[in-house]
């Protein structure tokens, strides 16, 4: 059992910086696309686990609340950006279709304080990936 690993007796909430220091020491060794990682890697294996055991509980606390569900995903969505993947090929993707998606979805609703929010946070990552892409130049 590892330092990302939960023991059966306490599953306890995975954080999201959990998953994110998880996949920090692979951009460290030099790898800037998560699709360059090693399945077969088992420190890969094992945050790829991490990940999904994440995802299933986020899934859960956000099932059936619409604006929590469009949060989620981009939480989802930004977790490798946020660990420091960088590869332009793969910004470029998550920027014109993961977050287009997400924007898209979360059309504005002036008197819906969380759909506000939600577009705030989708504006946020967005300005995040330009500018990684803008240094990288």
């Amino acid at each position: 059992m590892n330092e990302y690993s939960l023991s059966p007796e306490s599953e306890q909430k995975i954080k999201r910086e959990q998953v994110i220091d998880a996949y920090k020491k692979f951009v460290e060794r030099g790898i800037t696309n998560p699709d360059d990682l090693n399945p077969n890697d088992p420190e890969v294996n094992e945050a790829n686990k991490l990940f999904d055991k994440w995802q299933k509980q986020e899934d859960v606390l956000a099932e059936g609340e619409e604006e929590s569900e469009r949060r989620k995903n981009l939480s989802k969505t930004m977790l490798y950006v946020d660990a420091g993947f960088t590869d332009r090929e793969y910004l470029d993707e998550v920027l014109n279709d993961w977050l287009a998606q997400d924007a898209q979805g979360a059309e504005k609703q002036s008197d819906n304080l969380e759909r506000t929010e939600t577009r705030r946070q989708i504006a946020t990552a967005i300005k995040k990936i330009r500018n990684i892409l803008e240094q990288s130049q």
